[in-house]
């Protein structure tokens, strides 16, 4: 399969050349995963490029033992997730996990780990080294705080140190410093200066909560940086959450991974919002996105819900995205292509580097206008796909026009689209 072919229509882009197999066809050779040299996305050892694809796992560890947690690492797999994030401590000090262990015993001394605890994350780490997942772990959280705090930089450092140690024979590891804009800025230092000692240049994340009007930025020493915006309850806080988002890549300089967040109840098809913030992410320059359902929490009738949470679309998104140079896409910041405004408000788009492709996504159906002598070429050729089916259509020949009507080939206002839009091949 070539790079960016789409069905049989073909591109003419000096970048096609060699071939790119599904995120999830990776072989494990190629761990640990390391920053690309723009700074801008995550790479294999050898330099291709991985975009991430990942799940919320909180509570896989308190909740579901050895083979439940190995069918849902099946099920994430089959639906192109490539990367499971795990709470490494229990929301409360006082939780223990699924086999009533604790991680540090009664007196939740930093120093004193119970290994018992820990190796069972192994095993799932193993799972999914088998499988050529990733497994971010996140060894911090808001809720335990109060105890990094009263034990010290010491206890800290010790402890980090500890699980770098236990799994640091994983290449597929990331590690997840979490909340640190909730925490003494010694705890973050101190945990990931103990991980250092043993990650065997594994990488090394921050995870944080932001508003939409927060700053994302950090200056702190992480590789990348996982973020979780604040829940939302309107349509008119999403929509706010979203022109966030849009934004997100011009002021971030490192590589970053937005999760949706909990999704407005006044909107019935949560699938398309899912949809909408998967793209948008990328589209906005992320490394890639991070599903967050309530599968998270592993409630009993988790084995039926994680088959309809969104993810389903994942395999779809992940397709067509590793059919592209996506990591040679740069967001089209002044929305350029788009000449009308209502559009430029709702419609991401971004271009490949040397400007021979744009492609879209296109939140509800509707013919658009675009100004394609923003691109190079003077023949253009385009394809639908549709986020919702995996589906793909020929959409038409153009002359590089700067008023050129472009109609989706459904026009039911529920169905979101993306437009592949670039120069002609002329062999």
């Amino acid at each position: 399969m070539t790079r960016f072919c789409v069905a049989a229509f073909v591109f003419l882009f000096v970048v096609c050349a060699g071939s790119r197999s599904w995120a999830y066809d990776i072989p494990v050779a190629k761990y640990p995963l390391k920053v690309s040299p723009n700074g801008r996305h995550l790479t294999f050892q050898d330099g291709s490029p991985f975009l991430v694809v990942a799940d919320a796992a909180w509570q896989l560890l308190r909740k579901l033992n050895e083979p439940d947690a190995i069918q849902y690492l099946n099920i994430r797999k089959s639906q192109a997730i490539n990367t499971i994030l795990i709470h490494l401590l229990p929301a409360q000090a006082s939780h223990r996990n699924i086999h009533n262990r604790s991680p540090f015993g009664d007196d939740n001394n930093l120093t004193k780990p119970d290994q018992g605890y820990f190796d069972y994350l192994g095993k799932i780490i193993k799972g999914a080294y088998d499988r050529d997942m990733v497994v971010g772990i996140i060894v911090s959280r808001k809720s335990w705080n109060s105890i990094f705090e009263a034990q010290g930089e010491e206890n800290c450092r010790s402890y980090g140190a500890f699980v770098s140690k236990s799994f640091a024979k994983y290449p597929n590891v990331i590690w997840v410093v979490g909340e640190e804009e909730n925490q003494n800025s010694f705890i973050y230092k101190s945990l990931t200066d103990g991980i250092r000692v043993h990650s065997k240049g594994q990488l090394i994340a921050a995870f944080s909560s932001c508003s939409p009007m927060g700053d994302a930025d950090s200056t702190g020493p992480s590789d990348l940086k996982f973020i979780v915006p604040d829940s939302t309850v309107s349509v008119s806080e999403y929509e706010a959450l979203s022109a966030w988002q849009k934004s997100l890549g011009r002021n971030y300089k490192k590589p970053f991974v937005v999760a949706n967040m909990e999704l407005p109840k006044e909107i019935t098809d949560q699938s398309s919002i899912i949809r909408n913030q998967a793209y948008r992410s990328v589209l906005s320059a992320s490394a890639g996105f991070c599903h967050s359902s309530t599968i998270k929490n592993f409630f009993p009738t988790w084995k039926v819900n994680i088959k309809q949470d969104g993810a389903e679309y994942l395999a779809h998104f992940s397709r067509v995205l590793n059919r592209l140079p996506w990591e040679l896409m740069q967001p089209d910041e002044q929305i350029s292509l788009l000449p009308d405004s209502l559009d430029r408000a709702e419609i991401s788009a971004f271009f490949l580097s040397n400007k021979r492709m744009a492609m879209l996504y296109i939140p509800s159906s509707r013919s658009i206008r675009l100004d394609l002598t923003q691109l190079h070429g003077d023949d253009m050729v385009a394809v639908w796909y549709s986020p919702r089916t995996g589906k793909r259509w020929a959409g038409g020949e153009f002359k590089a026009s700067s008023d050129a009507l472009i109609v989706p080939p459904n026009t039911q206002s529920s169905w979101d689209w993306i437009l592949l839009i670039g120069t002609k091949n002329e062999d």
